[in-house]
Order: structure tokens, then C-alpha cells, then sequence
């Protein structure tokens, strides 16, 4: 048997990796972030040490796992997305390297491409856009917005809800033109998704009202939407129109299981990747234990 990075112990020749649910039910320690899913953090075991990582800093949380890896717990580092975009999963897997703790990575499906998605806007599409450009828009001033207003294809800008008017402003000061259709998507996938469409110049405007998390999405591939809207399409339903702007609002439409028993506790990341950690058999120097006082979520 090995240990995993994902969540529970899994054989060395087993050819499917475990799931975020089964992960979740054979760990020890559940680290997990504050837009995951309540039904997915339940799985926990009932005795299991539950932190919520958004109560820490980035450095408390790669000691965290280090200190439970070394002390042969099973720890499930439970994240919304994929670890390893704008996840800060790499951080934490090089503190685990560097601290000699196996782990292996449970990738997640990001909202790069399934918010967009659920809202009825391809990132791609044949003739309009063959690629896309993903970025943080955390820090609007700091952005090479010369290069992105040139690239060609999809803008897509996480964490740029509250910049987005200067991020518009400063991507049609370099070239983009104001009329280039945009699109937030606010708490995408779930049954609280709102989504707003409006010109580039427009937008920031149109969603002044919008919660995040929120995806920003700029480039042709939005009129999409629209086109699908007309044809019916379930994945993006009819909106109610506005001045020169669209919001629409959507019930989020899943087969799976996991989904129809999660509806009830409203945002919910589809797909959650999971990193669990564990100590090698052979032994490793042992920290003092960490406190076992645990966090429950409240979202």
C-alpha cells in the first residue's frame, strides 16, 4: 500500500485514483477551503480534525500539513477548482517535498472552462477563439494589460470582480475594443449562479450588484450565450434583458449524485480536488503534536 496525496490509502497498483468523497471518509485531518462544499466536508469521518484553511495564512497551512504528514496522519487537503491553477497547490506540495512527506495530487476541474460552461459560454470555439488566456486580476495596475488587450482569443480574469472597471479602462486604453462582448459569472455551477453579459466599456457597470466569487470572461466567444439562448439550450437559460447588458440567473442542472444531495446547502464547487498527506512507515523525526482544535465552515 501507499500513501496518497489525494485522501485515503491507495494500492501502488491501482489504475483509477480515489475519488474527493473517498478521500474524505478515510482522513484523519480534513484541510479545506471556505467556498468547498459543506456535503463534501461532511464526509469526513465524525472524528476527524476539521480546519478551515481560509482562517489561515498560506505558511500556517504548508506547516499544518507538514506537522500531520510527519505524525502518520491521513490528511485531506480539500480545494475548490484545481490545486494547481491559482490554487496555490504547488506552494504546498514543495513544502511537502522539502519536508520529505509523500503526497499525490488529486486534480480538480477548474473553473478556467466549467463556469464559463455552466453559463453557456465555450472558452473556445471554432472560427471565433482557439485560445485562452487565464490570469489574476487581483492587482489590475500590476497586469501587463499592453499584452492581454493584444492577445488573441479568450480573457478569462479570476479575482477581478472588484478591478474590473479599471481592468475594462485599462484594456481599451491598449487596444481591445469597447465593444467587445464580456460576461461575469457570479457563484457559477450553482444554484445561486447569476450571470451578467455587456459590452467591454459597459460591464463593470452591469455588475456592480454581483456577489463573488465571480469569473470575468472578454472576447467574442460571449455572444455564444446568446445564440444558445435563442436556440434553448438548457445550459443557458433565457435573461432577462437590460439596457445594452444581460443578467440571467440559473438553476444549476447535474446528473450526479453528489449534486442533487447538495443543492439544498447552496454554492458548490462540482468537482473538489484533494491532496492527502501521510508519513512513511520508515519513520521521520515526529514535531510536537499541533492543535487538535478544529474549525467548522459556515458557508
Amino acid at each position: 500500500m501507499r500513501r496518497t496525496t489525494s485522501g485515503a490509502t491507495t494500492s501502488a497498483t491501482r489504475s483509477r485514483r480515489p475519488s474527493d468523497e473517498r478521500c474524505a471518509r478515510a482522513c484523519d485531518v480534513l484541510v479545506y477551503d471556505r467556498l468547498v462544499a459543506p456535503e463534501l466536508v461532511d464526509e469526513a469521518p465524525a472524528g476527524a480534525l476539521r480546519i478551515e484553511r481560509d482562517r489561515l495564512e498560506q505558511e500556517e497551512v504548508n506547516e499544518l500539513l507538514v506537522a500531520h504528514g510527519l505524525l502518520g496522519d491521513n490528511v485531506v487537503r480539500l480545494k475548490g477548482g484545481d490545486p494547481f491553477l491559482f490554487g496555490r497547490g504547488g506552494e504546498e506540495a514543495l513544502a511537502l517535498v522539502e519536508a520529505g512527506v509523500p503526497f499525490e495530487v488529486v486534480p480538480g476541474v477548474s473553473s478556467l472552462a466549467s463556469v464559463p460552461g455552466s453559463a453557456g459560454i465555450p472558452v473556445t470555439h471554432r472560427g471565433i477563439a482557439s485560445a485562452v488566456t487565464a490570469f489574476a486580476a487581483h492587482d489590475v495596475e500590476g497586469l501587463d494589460a499592453a499584452a492581454l488587450a493584444r492577445t488573441p482569443g479568450t480573457l478569462v480574469a479570476f479575482m477581478g470582480l472588484t478591478g474590473l472597471e479599471r481592468l475594462a479602462e485599462r484594456l481599451i486604453e491598449h487596444g481591445r475594443r469597447a465593444s467587445t462582448p464580456a460576461a461575469v459569472v457570479s457563484a457559477g455551477t450553482t444554484v445561486d449562479e447569476r450571470v451578467i453579459t455587456a459590452p467591454l466599456e459597459m460591464i463593470a457597470h452591469a455588475a456592480r450588484d454581483l456577489p463573488t466569487p465571480a469569473l470575468v470572461v472578454i472576447g467574442e466567444v460571449v455572444a455564444v450565450r446568446a445564440a444558445l439562448q435563442r436556440a434553448g439550450q438548457r445550459g443557458a437559460p433565457r435573461s432577462r434583458e437590460i439596457p445594452r447588458a444581460v443578467s440571467t440567473t440559473t438553476a444549476a442542472t447535474s446528473g450526479s449524485r453528489l449534486r442533487r444531495r447538495s443543492r439544498s446547502f447552496g454554492p458548490a464547487t462540482p468537482t473538489a480536488p484533494i491532496a492527502s498527506v501521510r508519513r512513511s512507515k520508515i519513520g521521520a523525526a515526529t514535531p510536537a503534536s499541533p492543535s487538535r482544535a478544529s474549525s467548522r465552515s459556515t458557508a
